[in-house]
């Protein structure tokens, strides 16, 4: 009868303060080395997601293998989104913040047992400290284009207009497309509503294959070092396409035109409106 009180005992005790289960081995804890190169395992169909310092924002990304890799950040730039698009492929990709330079090799393969989450650390963390505030005094006494080029913000910096193409078709679904896309013959800028979660940035290559575009986050724009034919925007299964429709003239014989394809014509001022963080978790 002793016994049995006892193991009802143990039962319910149980029951009340269930055992702490082991650690899940697909979220890692990595200390950050600037001399490695972190190896992410992947498998087609499984989303990885690499996450970065306190006050870390992504400013650059580059695969060697666009491809076969879809990359994309959150809007507030300091987590990372990667995923195979094959069940096997292989490549190398750099990522560098506002703080640091990550080296990774990416390797899915369908025998892979997967990465979910992988977050660094850091020795020289300071924790307590802040995020970085802005000189307020000073930047109130700047008109928007100076505030702009000060904080990094290259669509909000003054641009000559006629050397920007607007003349980009939209088609799709409405809630992937960007509230902004021009071009300046060299590079592409796209921006998002506040609180809009960025799709999947993909380029058509000459076979008419979708891969992601390589591209850095300047201020609150996303930015494509290149001006492609065609964009598409994917997130799940809702599709949404950018098509140039001209390319923006350059020279000293540029003209006007460009500037003005667009069914959201620049201010007065011909500083681009200001754009939003990119991707919010």
């Amino acid at each position: 009868m002793i016994n049995r009180s006892c193991g009802l005992a143990a039962l319910l005790m149980c029951l009340a303060f269930p055992a702490f289960a082991e650690a899940d081995d697909r979220l890692v804890d990595h200390a950050y080395d600037p001399k490695e190169v972190v190896r992410i395992d992947g498998k087609a169909g499984v989303q990885a997601t690499i996450a970065f310092g306190q006050n870390e924002a992504i400013e650059n990304v580059a695969v060697g293998d666009s491809q076969k890799w879809q990359i994309t950040p959150n809007k507030r730039a300091d987590l990372l989104f990667v995923k195979p698009l094959d069940s096997i492929a292989r490549t190398n990709m750099t990522v560098v913040t506002n703080k640091r330079t990550y080296f990774f090799d990416l390797v899915a393969s369908a025998k892979a047992k997967p990465l979910y989450m992988l977050r660094f650390t850091y020795k020289d963390d300071p924790k307590a400290a802040p995020a970085t505030a802005p000189a307020s005094a000073g930047l109130a006494t700047l008109d928007p284009g100076e505030r702009a080029v000060v904080e990094g913000d290259v669509a909000g910096a003054p641009a000559d207009t006629s050397t920007l193409n607007f003349a980009w078709r939209r088609s799709g679904d409405t809630k992937l497309q960007p509230s902004r896309i021009y071009d300046d013959g060299l590079s592409t800028f796209l921006i998002w509503p506040e609180r809009t979660a960025v799709p999947a940035i993909l380029m058509l290559n000459a076979k008419g294959e979708e891969g992601p575009v390589n591209y850095a986050v300047r201020g609150n724009t996303i930015v494509i070092d290149d001006v492609p034919d065609q964009l598409v925007l994917r997130s799940g299964r809702s599709i949404a396409r950018l098509v140039n429709d001209r390319r923006a003239p350059t020279g000293p014989g540029a003209l006007p035109a460009a500037a003005l394809a667009t069914k959201r014509p620049m201010p007065s001022s011909a500083v681009a409106p200001a754009p939003v963080s990119p991707m919010e978790n």
